[in-house]
């Protein structure tokens, strides 16, 4: 087979962005009180979310599940094939089920629909039939017909699987919105990726505590200040008066120190520290302390505080190492 040109390609990759942009304007103008009535089953569910589909609207479904977990609403997948060996027993009268079907006529579905009227929970509908046994066995009907499939041969689930996932999509951010749902809300949900982090990672998960680094007095000699941060090796010795920071020494401090000064021994902590640095405090997010420590440009380590006492200091080493 002989390549398009790269304008033929990108020509035929443009008009599928360009039907399915289309057909969900079309989705779009169909919303109606059918989906307030949506909202409003859910918000009043004093049981779970339950979606299933069956092939590509259940993959569609799996996405939908797990968004709205992600985003406050307690929702699970469930498989229409499964469902009818056994798996209709997570299904409670207190619960919504939501079904997606682009015909409304899938046998699976059909088959399960009688024994989830009587069970007794309320169903939901997205599909693009809404004269369909799916549609007529719906409490509420989500309408996603489309016209046309961005397919060539107008057959493949293009258009209609991406108007199903964005109807989904509005349920989860509307729900959301309303349960007052928060960026801490969503951290906890989210622990292991880069925004989770971001938002529930603090400095005191970093910190190394005061036993664990260099500290000193500001009469402390320079020599002794060297074999405290040897024996540490956290690249810092922290400067206190009765638990206060006074001031810190840097390994570029001591590099500076040596460099400019023939006689070292007399020096004191109090001489070569660099006085009231700059410090975090114990309950700040480590990002907020990792972007100010980038800002710096110098920061290897920084002081952390709580209240008015040193409790010990991080390193912007274990910052970016942790994918923050």
């Amino acid at each position: 087979m002989k390549l398009p040109s790269n304008k033929k390609i990108i020509h035929l990759a443009k008009s599928v962005f360009d039907i399915e942009i289309e057909e969900l304007k079309r989705v779009s103008s169909n919303l109606d009180d059918n989906f307030y009535e949506a909202i409003k089953l859910i918000i009043e569910c004093n049981g779970k979310v339950i979606v299933s589909g069956m092939g590509k609207s259940g993959l569609i479904g799996r996405k939908i599940a797990a968004t709205l977990c992600s985003t406050g609403t307690l929702a699970i997948y469930m498989h229409p094939a499964e469902a009818l060996h056994g798996d209709l027993g997570v299904v409670e009268d207190k619960d919504i089920i939501i079904i997606l079907g682009k015909s409304g006529e899938s046998d699976e579905i059909i088959t399960m629909l009688p024994v989830l009227k009587k069970i007794g929970c309320r169903i939901i509908s997205i599909t693009g039939n809404v004269n369909s046994t799916l549609a007529k066995y719906s409490h509420v009907v989500l309408n996603s017909y489309v016209e046309k499939e961005a397919c060539s041969l107008n057959l493949a689930p293009t258009s209609s699987t991406t108007a199903a996932l964005v109807i989904g999509d509005a349920i989860s951010t509307v729900l959301s919105q309303l349960k007052n749902f928060k960026e801490e809300d969503y951290a906890l949900f989210h622990p292991g990726g880069t925004l989770g982090k971001r938002l529930h990672l603090m400095v005191s998960d970093f910190i190394h505590p005061v036993e664990e680094i260099a500290v000193c007095d500001e009469d402390t000699k320079f020599r002794e200040v060297l074999i405290k941060m040897s024996e540490k090796n956290l690249g810092a010795a922290m400067i206190v008066h009765n638990g206060a920071l006074k001031g810190i020494i840097s390994d570029g401090d001591v590099k500076r120190i040596l460099t400019r000064h023939k006689n070292v021994d007399e020096l004191t902590a109090k001489q070569i520290m660099t006085a009231n640095p700059k410090s975090i405090e114990y309950d700040t997010l480590a990002y907020d302390a990792l972007k100010v420590m980038r800002s710096s440009g110098s920061f290897s380590v920084m002081p952390v505080l709580k209240g008015k006492k040193l409790a010990g200091l991080i390193k912007l080493h274990d910052l970016l190492k942790s994918g923050l």
